[in-house]
């Protein structure tokens, strides 16, 4: 039977939180680390009450200048790099800045799809103007290894309604998706399988709109207890964390840990968002959330992920027993 355990390490993070120090025996047990950032909204848009979209390149410069200094095997971020601008703006050139920042760190760089990457860009324009180390241009759903450890990004920018049209750029002509509705279509869901069984050793899965909730929740994946029972019947999936939601969460299903990590661009409480429109006081670093995972090998069958927030990001321990 699998066994898992939670432990909330903090209600806060800290953007210039010091990691505690690793005795020899858990450095010897821990298998690979990865930054994680999501929904960067890098966009030329006025900010809001909760959203510092002027900081954004200064934000993820934070970020990255942090993972330079932690050295992780790679990084990634899930989704909503970049958002609708403002009229008069050129996508493509919000694109490119927030990609160059990006690709900067000295190792290995992966993309999730997010919903506001078509807002003013096509499906052909976004997908060839970034990379993903190693992975063919254009693949939005993909996987790969590092240290012992399987990763999987999916791509749940479909529409539920048949044929399951990816997102693209909608038009005046054709407007044919909203945020609310994505969906994993059958043939990555069968990749997804056949992956996960090639695979045959820990993973932990990336997505930007939800799995852990109801499938009619706004921020969920529309079929998303389908793809939760491909992950359940593999039986080796670690956690699932993805972004889309702003204000977070944490939850376990059937042993899987899910972890939806904060919005990067958000400034204010999410709760209070529309009780406030100060953001005065602005601290790049203390608004800024983020997270590195170490995933360590335990005794026996046990994994140990260790989610290190900053910002408002909380931290947790995460155990899970395969």
């Amino acid at each position: 039977m699998n066994k898992t355990a939670v432990y909330a390490l903090c209600a806060l993070g800290s953007a210039a939180m010091v990691l505690p120090a690793v005795s020899p025996a858990a450095e010897a047990a821990r298998m690979v680390r990865a930054g994680i950032i999501t929904d960067i909204h890098h966009t030329s848009k006025a900010d809001s009450a909760t959203r510092k979209y002027s900081a954004s390149l200064d934000k993820l410069q934070v970020f990255m200048d942090t993972m330079a200094a932690e050295k992780p095997a790679f990084i990634i971020e899930l989704g909503d790099m970049v958002d609708t601008l403002a009229e008069g703006t050129d996508p493509a050139q919000n694109l490119a800045q927030v990609e160059k920042i990006f690709t900067s760190f000295n190792g290995p760089t992966y993309h999730v799809l997010g919903n506001h990457e078509f807002d003013n860009l096509t499906r052909e324009v976004f997908l060839s103007s970034i990379t993903n180390t190693g992975i063919e241009k254009g693949q939005t759903y993909y996987s790969w290894d590092a240290g012992g450890v399987h990763f999987v990004v999916l791509d749940a920018d479909y529409t539920p309604q048949q044929p399951h049209r990816p997102y693209d750029m909608n038009t005046p002509e054709d407007s044919f998706w909203t945020w609310k509705d994505t969906f994993v279509p059958p043939q990555e869901i069968e990749w997804l399988r056949e992956d996960l069984k090639k695979a045959d050793m820990p993973t932990v899965v990336f997505t930007h709109q939800n799995l852990d909730r109801v499938d009619d929740q706004d921020h969920t994946i529309k079929n998303a207890a389908e793809v939760r029972k491909v992950l359940e019947e593999d039986g080796q999936v670690l956690a699932v964390i993805s972004g889309h939601d702003h204000q977070g969460g944490y939850s376990n299903i059937k042993g899987i840990h899910y972890i939806v990590l904060h919005g990067n661009v958000g400034v204010n409480d999410y709760r209070t968002w529309e009780a406030t429109s100060n953001t005065e006081g602005f601290d790049k670093k203390e608004d800024n959330q983020f997270a590195l995972l170490e995933i360590s090998k335990g005794e026996g069958k046990e994994y140990q992920l260790m989610l290190h927030g900053y910002g408002r990001q909380p931290s947790y321990s995460l155990k899970r027993e395969l």
